[in-house]
């Protein structure tokens, strides 16, 4: 078995790390609804230890989910909203689909408000304050990476 080794782990190239939140509520008929809220980042870096095959591995793939190889998130940097889905949207009626998106889009004092021909922003706070929990974050490289040995 091959020794063990802390590297720091970069894109290989700018624009190619994402982020996807989930964001998880419950409709008033009871059914769940996830969104899965996306970002793009300029560039980050993160820590991993590998050993010598998983570092082979891991430098010969393009698209890396690094919550799946173990890596942890030290620095993100320049996000920026890249897009906003409901998780198995073909699954909700008209109905459940104009509740989700007051839900996502109107504080409780202007959903009568709400119009579902405008373009609405995701807002953090407005999701907490209709009850939306995040739990969990997906980590993603595209286009490859690259290793630098910790000091």
């Amino acid at each position: 078995m091959s020794e063990m080794e802390l590297y720091n782990l970069y894109p290989l190239n700018k624009n190619c790390v994402y982020t996807t939140e989930h964001w998880v509520n419950t409709l008033s008929n009871g059914k769940s609804v996830t969104v899965l809220h996306v970002q793009e980042w300029r560039s980050g870096t993160f820590s991993i230890e590998l050993d010598e095959t998983d570092k082979e591995k891991l430098l010969a793939q393009d698209n890396i989910t690094l919550n799946d190889c173990g890596a942890c998130v030290e620095e993100l940097s320049e996000g920026w909203f890249y897009e906003s889905d409901i998780k198995n949207k073909d699954t909700y009626n008209d109905e459940e689909l104009k509740e989700i998106h007051k839900m996502m889009f109107c504080s409780e004092d202007n959903q009568d408000e709400y119009d579902t021909e405008e373009e609405y922003d995701f807002d953090q706070d407005i999701m907490e304050a209709n009850d939306w929990s995040m739990n969990d974050t997906i980590y993603e490289i595209t286009n490859g990476c690259e290793l630098e040995l910790a000091s």
